[in-house]
């Protein structure tokens, strides 16, 4: 065949496919010799009529499409094979002329990274140091959450942190914008509630009633997509305000909230926990800063048929989350006024900066040589399940094996592999763009419990690493390559 190809701007890849005239010659006559084993020829037994009697009854032309078809697909599969192409989207294709056919086909392909010089990426730990204020604010918090309401007597309007009892109403022009809502209670600050509506709340008194209106620009990303570009009338009657008896911080409340035995051990567990959520939070910053840094000084011509697919993908993870609270996702999409191709459409941009941010730290995997092999997911799973017990009895090994035996399973071994490499290329980043220092700083070490002669014994443990979910590049397109799968 003969083949040109010209590349184009987001990832389009043009091919000018011409067939040599002795193999379009060959294939039209294989389509003629085809026919002849099944026609019925008026003198001839069925399919006993010779191809060039066939030909002559039938004209050329009338093989020419099969021959055609069976060509095009065949030198478009040779021309990819040969650029070493892997296509994304559906092709178009226009036929320039028959005999020997000669056809263009547009196609947009799995696009090549280039990374930028990723090793002058910089960034500077931070500080995971968890202080005593840290610990009072959580305590402070659960006090406020399990401290009863109480009616407040006096004649005053509402402060933050304190319960309101409302009906109200809203109106879009004259018609109802939403059924009317009675005995609706809010925190003030703390329940997630219009600002504008909470300020028109704390001006009134128990008993006090109120009409207004409030403006939603069309870019207020604080206001419900439903609600943008719109004036809403409100009609709001104030009927109770209620305060928090604020109970006492002692062995009971401890007891309540953490089961622990004294205030001081509900401290330290909160301590520890607020110091390894610090830490995970901390290592999650500086990788997205340095995965943000690597996409900026990086190349990456996306395809949009990719960036289609993968919005398309976010609309049905959240269709999932949507139908898991009990709304069946159609009312969703009437209640947003949209279609679930307008929704896609929003998502985009976000489906673009993850693709983008994806491929390029598979990218860098793959300059670095980080792979994950058997022997570390064994080891991995030894971590989980321990070693096997030497000194227990039949039904202790029995469930050992059973443990061992799921964690070993296809999907359980290629969970940890995703982990695993999540993990490898991540700490890889963290070393190049921190210089070896690491990521945080004061960060958590998770105490490690081991028995010696019958005596639990906290010996320190390496850092507690993050888990790979919660990057901010999502671990399901963040994948180990499989070397051994095709490309289809």
């Amino acid at each position: 065949m003969k083949l040109s190809v010209e590349r184009k701007p987001d990832s389009l890849v043009v091919l000018d496919i011409t067939a040599e005239e002795e193999e379009f010659s060959l294939a039209v006559d294989n389509a003629i010799k085809k026919a002849a084993r099944t026609v019925q020829i008026p003198g001839f037994r069925k399919g006993k009529a010779s191809p060039a009697r066939v030909e002559k009854m039938y004209g050329r032309e009338t093989f020419l499409q099969e021959a055609t078809d069976g060509v095009m697909d065949r030198l478009y599969r040779e021309a990819l094979k040969q650029e070493e192409l892997v296509p994304v989207g559906d092709p178009s294709v226009e036929i320039v002329q028959i005999e020997p056919v000669q056809f263009v086909v547009t196609v947009p392909v799995y696009p090549t990274p280039v990374l930028g010089d990723y090793s002058t990426i910089r960034v500077d730990p931070i500080d995971a140091a968890t202080t005593d204020d840290d610990v009072q604010e959580v305590i402070d918090r659960l006090q406020r959450s399990q401290s009863p309401w109480i009616d407040v007597t006096e004649v005053r309007s509402p402060v933050d942190g304190e319960q309101v009892t409302v009906d109200y109403e809203v109106f879009d022009g004259e018609e109802e914008f939403q059924k009317p809502i009675k005995d609706a209670v809010f925190i003030l600050g703390e329940t997630n509630l219009l600002s504008q509506l909470s300020d028109k709340l704390k001006e009134l008194k128990v008993g006090e009633s109120d009409s207004f209106e409030l403006v939603f620009d069309e870019d207020d990303e604080t206001a419900d997509p439903t609600i943008r570009g719109k004036v809403l009338k409100y009609n709001v009657d104030l009927k109770a305000i209620h305060q928090r008896d604020l109970i006492a911080i002692d062995e009971e409340f401890a007891k309540k909230v953490a089961d622990t035995d004294s205030v001081e051990e509900l401290r330290v567990r909160i301590f520890e926990d607020v110091h390894q959520g610090k830490t995970n939070d901390a290592r999650t910053q500086i990788v997205n800063s340095i995965i943000e840094q690597l996409v900026d000084r990086s190349e990456l011509d996306l395809p949009h048929a990719m960036i289609h697919e993968e919005a398309h993908a976010r609309v049905g993870h959240l269709q999932q989350e949507v139908q898991r609270s009990g709304t069946p996702f159609e009312a969703y999409l009437r209640m947003q006024n949209k279609t679930e191709e307008d929704i896609a459409v929003e998502m985009e941009p976000e489906a673009e900066r993850r693709l983008r941010s994806s491929m390029l730290v598979q990218e860098f995997a793959r300059a670095e040589n980080v792979e994950v092999n058997d022997e570390d997911i064994d080891a991995e799973i030894t971590k989980v399940v321990g070693e096997a017990p030497t000194d227990g009895d039949d039904a202790e090994l029995a469930k050992f094996e059973q443990t061992k035996t799921l964690y070993n399973g296809t999907y359980f071994r290629n969970m940890m592999k995703n982990q695993l490499f999540d993990q490898k290329v991540t700490d890889r980043l963290i070393e190049i763009a921190t210089e070896g220092r690491g990521a945080v700083i004061n960060a958590y070490v998770a105490p490690v419990v081991i028995e010696a002669e019958g005596t639990e014994i906290e010996v320190e443990s390496e850092v507690l690493e993050i888990d790979p979910e919660i990057i901010d590049v999502e671990s399901e397109v963040l994948e180990v390559p499989d070397e051994t799968q095709e490309d289809s």
